[in-house]
């Protein structure tokens, strides 16, 4: 007879892994593709990847927590996986705000202008 629910719980950490390496993946094509070429570095900080892979860990964790036979091995990775699930969604929040303001204002990106002074004396 099959463990569906042992198959559910390791396809996800499977599922959370494969997720986690398609980012990594695409990034890097992108990150080829783009000129100028932006570095590793540059392209792993984007919020997309960001989301992407905490996504992919996250559900990582999730698989391996549910996976887990003693109550520190669950409770360890039920926590990991909610810090993946609070680092995608700021990730997305920062991405989502700079699709609403993709180029800072003139205002911010100028020196403040210096009023003019009189001199009445």
């Amino acid at each position: 007879m099959i463990d569906w629910t042992g198959v559910f719980r390791n396809a996800l950490w499977i599922f959370g892994l494969a997720v986690a390496l398609a980012a990594f993946s695409y990034t890097d094509w992108q990150r080829a593709r783009q000129t100028p070429r932006l570095s590793l570095r540059q392209a792993l900080g984007q919020p997309g990847f960001q989301a992407a892979f905490s996504l992919g860990l996250g559900l990582f964790c999730a698989g391996l927590a549910l996976s887990s036979q003693r109550w520190w091995e669950t409770a360890a990775w039920a926590m990991l996986s909610l810090l993946f699930a609070w680092q995608m969604l700021a990730s997305l929040r920062a991405q989502r705000a700079a699709r609403q303001h993709p180029f800072p204002s003139e205002a911010a990106a100028t020196p403040a202008a210096v009023p003019p002074t009189t001199d009445e004396t």
